[in-house]
């Protein structure tokens, strides 16, 4: 009986966190509150970034980006070396993205997300 019961008390637990994983993924969908998008980058991150990192950067699978990437990256080429190339659980962009559109995305994250 007591196995039984610690196999009950495991499902409930993945079941809950799986339910929690996927309420945070539809929870960053972009498109939310973020109202109108002006800038090519925030086209772009809207449709690639936002659903790991929030629609305001605020993070949520992915860390966040609002207010913090510029201090974590003084020097933008190493922000978009890691869009270009992925970087632990980050995912590779260059062979998504033109060099163009990565530029984009990382002039967004660190001149107008998270206004």
């Amino acid at each position: 009986m007591g196995f039984k019961r610690f196999v009950t008390i495991v499902e409930v637990v993945v079941g809950i966190t799986a339910l929690a994983f996927v309420v945070a993924l539809f929870a960053n969908e972009p498109g939310g509150e973020s109202g109108a998008q002006t800038s090519p980058g925030a086209s772009i991150y809207a449709a690639n970034c936002a659903t790991c990192h929030g629609n305001a950067g605020q993070g949520g699978v992915g860390p966040v980006l609002a207010g913090k990437v510029v201090s974590k990256f003084p020097d933008a080429a190493d922000q978009i070396a890691i869009v270009k190339d992925g970087r632990g659980g980050m995912p590779s962009f260059g062979g998504d993205l033109s060099d163009a559109q990565i530029a984009q995305v990382v002039e967004y994250t660190r001149t107008e997300l998270g206004r």
